[in-house]
């Protein structure tokens, strides 16, 4: 078996990264770096042809998309990772996506923008602040019924959401309002396949 995962090991890509170490399989790590176009090499787009990282490249089966990828891992290696029920499942996925659209892509992906590109946009972040106060407070009441976004027992869910809140600390976003949130984000960050991805 051979495992290749291509990207850094914060953002998007922690994802993949830590689901490789909660599963316990070894892998090759290959740093792509964005700010020197090693994304837009012939030999990348060969890989993933949208340029974009995360990608990886499992005995021949090549894949992109972060949530595609951990739930690709859970599914081929260890199933129960995915939910121990169908039900489980479902709503692991229901929040995945969720965090994904509403929470990184409309609200820290917004607030970071200016950072990213150098150009101002005070419209864009006033936008990811006013969608982050509207749909923070769904999230912190869901965990405060259950110690998981699925339910009580950590999930692959857990891997794609709380890896989302990596950019509420590069945007230095206040979350000590959130107390759900915090402890939900430190019982996943204490986790010892987290620290690894991390390279802690």
């Amino acid at each position: 078996m051979s495992i290749v995962l291509y990207g850094p090991r914060g953002g998007s890509s922690l994802r993949p990264h830590w689901a490789l170490h909660e599963l316990g399989l070894s892998y090759e790590a290959k740093e792509i770096e964005l700010s020197k176009g090693e994304h837009k090499t012939p030999e990348y787009l060969a890989i993933n042809p949208a340029g974009q990282v995360p990608a990886m490249n499992v005995d021949g089966f090549l894949l992109a998309e972060s949530l595609a990828m951990t739930h690709y891992l859970a599914q081929k290696y260890n199933p129960a990772l995915l939910g121990s029920t169908p039900e489980e499942q479902a709503k692991g996925l229901q929040w995945s996506l969720w965090i994904l659209l509403k929470i990184q892509e409309k609200g820290f992906s917004k607030l970071l923008m200016p950072k990213w590109t150098g150009v101002a946009d005070d419209a864009g972040v006033a936008a990811g602040k006013e969608q982050l106060v509207r749909e923070l407070p769904l999230l912190e009441s869901q965990l405060g019924t259950r110690s998981y976004l699925a339910g009580d027992q950590f999930t692959i869910a857990d891997i794609n959401g709380v890896s989302t809140f990596a950019y509420a600390r590069w945007a230095e976003y206040d979350l000590s309002s959130y107390p759900n949130i915090s402890a939900w984000i430190a019982r996943c960050e204490e986790r010892p396949a987290y620290k690894a991805a991390k390279g802690e």
